[in-house]
């Protein structure tokens, strides 16, 4: 197996990448360019994290990539980001030219009908994983629970009530991997976070999950592999936030 993802800066596509190479699989990662200081250097230190790495190659989305042979290819939706959909355009023609299989994986909130039937114009075969909100290390820092860390951090002692569901970024990525490699394709996946209503004293955070999980289309819904507490997850948030304190500090 060798795998491409596009979108690799994303919260998920890093994610990705990294358990990839655990499994010790192949991975050529596109990033897309960094839109701030902050971003650049909080990319340059999860690099770093890796390391030289055989099985691990990088390229921006300008360079020159196409003669890569892959086997998948994963396209990880980051629609703030402005180079987003030439993204998703050139993933998808990578996967035909190559005849690879295709996966998209975006948060279930942002996706789009056109893109899907771009898909379905274009590949015969493809897979879609849609998450929940995700949270955990190097989270963005423009979403909510990373904002709330880094106020608690700077001893704001404000309340931070979460009434979605929510899933640690590692677990994510673990059960991606796991599906893919298993060769379930041409399916439409979603995600069961099973949390209960709960309070995190340690960083100020309530669980309000008022009802029960349904699935809103004909996706099949999956349990993940691993289910980090979240308590646990959010102080590992919390401990990467203080690790990089001085990059997150630096204006967006």
């Amino acid at each position: 197996m060798r795998v491409m993802v596009f979108g690799a800066q994303s919260h998920i596509g890093f994610a990705l990448c990294e358990r990839f190479l655990e499994e010790g699989k192949e991975v050529c990662a596109i990033f897309l360019d960094c839109s701030s200081k902050r971003k650049k250097l909080l990319l340059e230190e999860r690099l770093m994290l890796i390391g030289r790495n055989a099985l691990f190659q990088e390229f921006s989305l300008e360079d020159e990539w196409r003669n890569e042979a892959v086997t998948h290819v994963i396209y990880c939706k980051e629609e703030s980001h402005d180079q987003d959909q030439i993204c998703f355009k050139k993933s998808v023609e990578e996967a035909f030219e190559t005849k690879s299989h295709y996966f998209y994986v975006s948060p279930a909130t942002i996706q789009r009908e056109g893109e899907y039937q771009h898909l379905q114009s274009t590949l015969t075969s493809y897979s879609i994983f849609k998450l929940p909100r995700l949270f955990g290390p190097f989270q963005p820092p423009e979403e909510q629970i990373h904002q709330h860390l880094h106020s608690f951090l700077s001893d704001q002692k404000k309340s931070l009530i979460i009434n979605e569901p929510l899933v640690f970024i590692t677990d994510a990525a673990e059960t991606i991997v796991e599906i893919i490699g298993k060769g379930e394709y041409e399916k439409v996946y979603s995600f069961l976070s099973e949390l209960k209503d709960e309070k995190i004293e340690s960083v100020s955070v309530e669980l309000k999950m008022n009802a029960t999980e349904k699935a809103q289309d004909e996706s099949i819904r999956l349990s993940l592999l691993t289910k980090t507490p979240i308590e646990e997850g959010l102080l590992k948030q919390l401990s990467c936030i203080t690790a990089f304190k001085g990059i997150y500090e630096l204006d967006s």
